[in-house]
């Protein structure tokens, strides 16, 4: 859900190189060296680019180019500065389906920016079941997300600053388990309520794991009345020897300002793959439904589709 369909439903703004967890799980158990070289060829090869577990639909949507237009609990996970863009009190609760893992995600999370228009608080937790790619080694864990933010209001601008921690737990079959604490921060400058501009540090405190290497993203959003058009780009400084970028472009259309069509391309530098998204969904003061799905065009065999369903208190 856009800023504009939001205000139209609720009215104004609010006031005011390394190891991955498998291989560190690996390495604690007594059987690591074993198991190290029985999933040697898994890690040899490229994996699919996994979304992060707890995102929204609305963001799959439009291929996750949502830096600079996230609506309450998709802030958590992409920038936690636009928690504060909305006067809004949210409950989301999310599944995800990930096709190249057999992966299941559950979800809920909570943004309140109403009670107080000050600031912006959320959490959100994520409980991660499937496989390794490539095999049947079951793959469980837990992601817990909390931030806060808030900004300053001009006559015709404003700029929001938040910032959110991260813990991640990921058990690997019987070969242990590994985690992380880590966090995210970011700014968010929105100039006559047509043009935003976002930028936002990912994995910030450094866990030594792949699943949460250092980037840097930058994203612009133009709002014309129920349209959005919107751009990502993110820098990954860690997942490879060097730097490498993602590029994201989403577009949203609501119609009768109940009705979000969202349609998104991406591509991928990470792992040479290109990637197109579509989503829907249907809002009111009270509920909202969404429903995204992603295509990789390179490997046919993966997709990714994701529903949520949100409650909004008054």
């Amino acid at each position: 859900m856009n800023v504009n369909v939001a205000k139209a439903l609720f009215g104004t703004d609010a006031r005011g190189p390394r190891a991955t967890m498998r291989q560190r799980a690996i390495r604690q158990s007594p059987t690591g060296f074993a198991a190290m070289w029985l999933l040697s060829g898994l890690l040899a090869t490229p994996v699919a680019d996994a979304r992060e577990e707890g995102a929204s639909a609305s963001s799959l949507g439009v291929s996750d180019a949502v830096r600079s237009s996230a609506v309450g609990p998709a802030g958590l996970t992409f920038n936690p500065a636009t928690m504060h863009q909305l006067m809004q009190y949210a409950i989301e609760t999310g599944y995800e389906y990930s096709q190249p893992i057999d992966g299941h995600t559950f979800s809920v999370a909570v943004v309140d920016s109403a009670t107080n228009a000050a600031i912006a608080m959320g959490v959100g937790y994520s409980y991660i079941y499937g496989k390794e790619i490539g095999s049947d080694v079951e793959r469980t864990g837990h992601n817990l997300r909390f931030g806060a933010a808030s900004g300053w209001r001009g006559d015709n601008w404003s700029v929001h600053a938040g910032a959110s921690g991260r813990y991640l737990s990921l058990s690997v079959g019987s070969d242990g388990a590994a985690e992380g604490i880590t966090m995210d921060a970011g700014l968010l400058v929105v100039v006559g309520g047509t043009f935003r501009f976002a930028v936002v540090g990912h994995h910030l405190i450094d866990t030594g794991l792949a699943e949460t290497p250092r980037q840097l993203g930058f994203g612009t959003s133009v709002y014309l009345n129920s349209f959005v058009a919107s751009f990502d780009a993110v820098l990954d400084f860690e997942a490879q020897d060097e730097t490498k970028a993602q590029y994201r472009v989403g577009l949203e259309y609501a119609v009768m300002d109940r009705l979000p069509i969202r349609l998104g391309y991406e591509s991928d530098r990470l792992i040479d793959s290109h990637a197109i998204s579509a989503g829907f969904g249907y809002v009111t003061r009270v509920i909202g439904v969404d429903f995204g799905f992603r295509q990789n065009l390179i490997d046919t065999s993966d997709n990714v589709f994701s529903l949520n369903i949100r409650g909004f208190i008054p």
